[in-house]
């Protein structure tokens, strides 16, 4: 494939470095920092724009550095803005959910602001491993399916790190491990018609079903190994507090919503014990874990999709918290909450355009942006969260 010396001036939404060729192409380049000048190989291209990754940096950004983890420097294809320092990567995660906001959400200048991080290393409680050589348990190389077996991870707990290092895996196997912080308890789950895993200490729990528990804001929750959980219990208490702030009427909410609710994090950190709670959310597991985490809560707990719920017409609504996957609201989503005409309305985003798409719909049902925070819960990858505010 051809090479293109390139000089890119901003980041893409996913992570990648954006700059035009001489023919004033539209190139996105993976590896690459804006402000740098580089030499990149095509990998992909269409007649409008291509896709490059770097081989060679002409001229370095000085938010560049060396990448501090030996699984990274092995060929691992997890966290793809090691190169990045970690406070660049934040102001460019801002810059990320600003543009999506302007460009995509219509909003002509949107307020974005840095929020908290996670600590740089060791944050992750729960990681996927797959089988390298000799059944090594590693990760997937960079944009291939390849195995590298890793010397170590920079963000995984440490626990995890010594749980990892003694097991091998049938070749088709995919390893999910968590740790719980909380008790110092790990849990793993994989397909067994795909094959065994050995090494596992006879202590660690087994299956989707296995029930652990992590402390977030002071609650206990369970968290069962099929269920949905953030990066770790820090970044969950990070998303806590931010949502706190962004939504300050939940504190004398008479009814809350809490939609895409997973095992109900939200409703059971944020709001008091007599606060009645509609919880929404579609996985069996986590509607059981949400049942135990919001045991004794007035309200109820739906079980299906939030695009298809539609909102009790007897009850007045304070706020939403909303907190779907990368796809976001989309149509069903945003007019099932729009229905519930609650005058707020927190929408916790992990996709910037999925967010800049939503916020776009809610402004056309009367819902106005007032600010954003992005808040780093995956340092050194590409994810970038963020919390929004939008009123009536």
């Amino acid at each position: 494939m051809p090479t293109l010396v390139l000089s890119p001036d901003r980041f893409a939404a996913g992570g990648e470095a954006i700059a035009r060729d001489s023919d004033g192409r539209v190139v996105f380049i993976r590896g690459a920092l804006p402000g740098e000048t580089v030499v990149a190989e095509v990998t992909h291209e269409k007649r409008d724009w291509a896709r490059a990754h770097v081989v060679d940096v002409t001229t370095a950004s000085p938010d560049r550095v060396s990448p501090p983890c030996p699984s990274r420097l092995a060929g691992c294809g997890g966290c793809g803005w090691l190169h990045i320092s970690h406070d660049a990567q934040r102001a460019a995660k801002v810059a990320i959910v600003t543009d999506a906001l302007r460009r995509i959400g219509g909003i002509a200048e949107p307020i974005v602001e840095l929020g908290g991080t996670v600590p740089s290393e060791g944050y992750r409680t729960t990681i996927r491993v797959s089988a390298g050589p000799d059944g090594v348990a590693g990760f997937r190389a960079e944009q291939s399916h390849d195995v590298i077996p890793a010397p170590a991870c920079l963000v995984a707990h440490p626990a995890l790190r010594e749980l990892v290092a003694g097991v091998t895996l049938d070749p088709q196997v995919e390893l999910t491990m968590r740790y719980s912080v909380a008790d110092g308890v790990a849990g793993a789950r994989w397909d067994k018609a795909k094959g065994a895993v050995r090494g596992l200490s006879p202590d660690v729990l087994r299956g989707s079903k296995a029930v652990m528990y992590e402390e977030v804001a002071g609650r206990r929750l369970r968290v069962s190994l099929g269920s949905f959980f953030q990066s770790g219990p820090q970044a969950a208490a990070l998303l806590v507090r931010t949502v706190a702030k962004a939504a300050p009427e939940l504190a004398d909410a008479s009814v809350i919503v809490d939609a895409y609710a997973g095992i109900g994090m939200f409703a059971a950190c944020l709001t008091s014990e007599d606060v009645p709670v509609i919880a929404i959310e579609t996985s069996r597991s986590a509607v059981d874990d949400a049942y135990e985490n919001l045991a004794g809560r007035r309200g109820e707990i739906v079980r299906g999709e939030v695009g298809g719920w539609h909102a009790p017409t007897d009850v007045a609504i304070d706020v939403v918290v909303a907190d779907p996957a990368r796809s976001g609201l989309g149509a069903p989503g945003t007019a099932a909450l729009v229905r519930t005409g609650a005058p707020v309305l927190v929408l916790v985003s992990c996709d910037p355009a999925s967010l800049g798409r939503d916020a776009k719909l809610l402004a056309k049902a009367g819902y106005r942006h007032e600010q954003s925070t992005v808040v780093d819960t995956f340092p050194h990858t590409t994810h970038v969260e963020t919390v929004s505010r939008f009123t009536l």
